[in-house]
């Protein structure tokens, strides 16, 4: 070796010590070691032995533009020339066996004379860390060929510093190789065909099944609720108090006009034995006693009416009893409910959005909030034709399912999750409806 080349070489080496970034370190790779040995032109390919090896840099070029045809005949290559078993040896690139489409671009891209250069570190000289791709018009010498060895180990012991292996990244693409990620794609997309079943989560309480409902007999104002909400009452106990003071005066006053009628009968009858005339009243009296005694029993009927008892034994189900005192209600408006602790039915109001295709008998599992990990099995009864608003001002259906045989009923007013189990479609539909219905929304189809 010259001492010219020996000045050159640890130039370099010092030049490479210098750099900071790697973007300075294949500056020099691809033009300063044109000072040690002539070439044409050059190339660092990133890349380890397990990845596809891309251009970083040219010479005479600052900046690197991949999708030009010059860098993807050159990664072509340097695919091809990565397959062989020569690939980890410094070697020159033959291209009498390159397919027609490389070998003619040969003469138009490149130099004759092509020098594969692999970069492997002196400490682990299993890792690379990228290529030296040189080209010239005349053959490599034994000489140049040993420099630039060499050079490379030195090169590759600087890249060291800027490519490191100990990243996730790294590990990930050692693991994840091509055929891997095929395979991984592949099973992928059989596993889009697996059928499942359709599920959506929507919100449900516990409510009484087939209750007593106590609605008002009578058009007036309540007095009062004897009861409290969870109660347990007997069949002919009395619930609720209406206000008696309209029907009680009127019952009155009927009262004493009946009388007042029986007592002007009573009189036509004892005058019409001296006077005949008196007689011809006694029909026309004694319809009025009729008519008054229907008005008479009528209002007392809504005497009675007015204290209303239960039909049947079970638990009250109520908000506030406090709230309907004094509150005015019309005939037939919902005061309370008799209920039936053990016959209670879910009713789930699912979301418009979410609406799935259900069947009478379809699954529903049931998720306490005060008990989520001791789930509640019902089964469909029946959905509404048309959806409703809900209090939380939401557009839902609601979905009414019974307890399965043998379940323990829960108490009559707890809420939680309801689960609804549709039909099966596959997998791909199941992950990606939420998604295909919003761009369907979006785009109006």
């Amino acid at each position: 070796m010259s001492d010219h080349a020996v000045a050159q070489l640890l130039q370099i080496e010092q030049q490479v010590r210098r750099c900071e970034t790697l973007t300075e370190l294949s500056f020099v790779m691809v033009n300063m070691t044109k000072t040690l040995v002539p070439y044409e032109q050059a190339a660092y390919l990133a890349g380890s032995e397990i990845e596809r090896l891309t251009v970083h840099a040219l010479s005479d070029l600052s900046l690197v533009d991949r999708t030009t045809p010059f860098c993807a005949w050159l990664e072509q290559i340097a695919k091809r020339e990565d397959s062989l078993e020569s690939a980890a040896k410094t070697h020159t690139i033959e291209s009498a066996s390159w397919p027609a489409e490389l070998a003619n671009d040969l003469s138009e891209f490149s130099p004759s004379c092509m020098l594969w250069l692999p970069l492997f570190i002196p400490s682990k000289p299993n890792q690379r860390v990228g290529v030296l791709w040189l080209a010239k018009s005349t053959p490599w010498t034994e000489k140049e060929i040993g420099l630039l060895q060499h050079l490379a180990s030195s090169y590759a012991h600087a890249l060291q510093v800027f490519t490191t292996r100990n990243g996730w990244k790294y590990w990930l693409r050692r693991v994840f190789t091509k055929r891997l990620q095929w395979g991984a794609l592949i099973t992928i997309v059989l596993l889009g065909f697996v059928p499942v079943r359709l599920t959506v989560l929507a919100p449900a309480e516990i409510a009484a099944k087939d209750p007593l409902l106590i609605t008002s007999p009578l058009a007036g104002a309540v007095r009062q609720i004897l009861v409290k909400p969870g109660d347990h009452v007997t069949k002919g106990q009395l619930v609720v108090e209406m206000d008696k003071t309209e029907f009680k005066g009127r019952f009155d006053v009927s009262q004493r006009e009946l009388e007042r009628a029986q007592a002007e009968l009573r009189t036509a009858e004892q005058a019409g034995y001296v006077d005949r005339r008196k007689k011809s009243e006694l029909s026309q009296l004694e319809s009025q006693i009729e008519l008054k005694t229907i008005q008479r029993d009528y209002l007392q009927t809504k005497l009675q009416q007015a204290d209303i008892v239960s039909d049947k034994d079970g638990i009250v189900v109520l908000d506030d009893p406090d709230k309907w005192k004094g509150r005015p209600v019309v005939v037939g408006e919902r005061i309370l409910s008799i209920a039936d602790p053990r016959h209670v039915q879910l009713n789930v109001m699912l979301p418009v959005k979410d609406a799935i295709s259900l069947n009478h008998g379809n699954k529903v599992t049931f998720y306490l909030d005060t008990d989520p990990l001791n789930p509640i099995v019902f089964s469909v009864d029946y959905s509404s034709f048309e959806p409703s608003l809900t209090p939380d001002q939401v557009v839902a259906y609601r979905i009414v399912a019974d307890i399965e045989e043998g379940a323990s009923a829960p108490r009559i007013g707890l809420r939680g999750t309801a689960k609804l189990y549709g039909e099966q479609v596959s997998l791909a539909y199941y992950l990606l409806r939420r998604p295909i219905t919003f761009i369907r929304q979006r785009l109006g189809w």
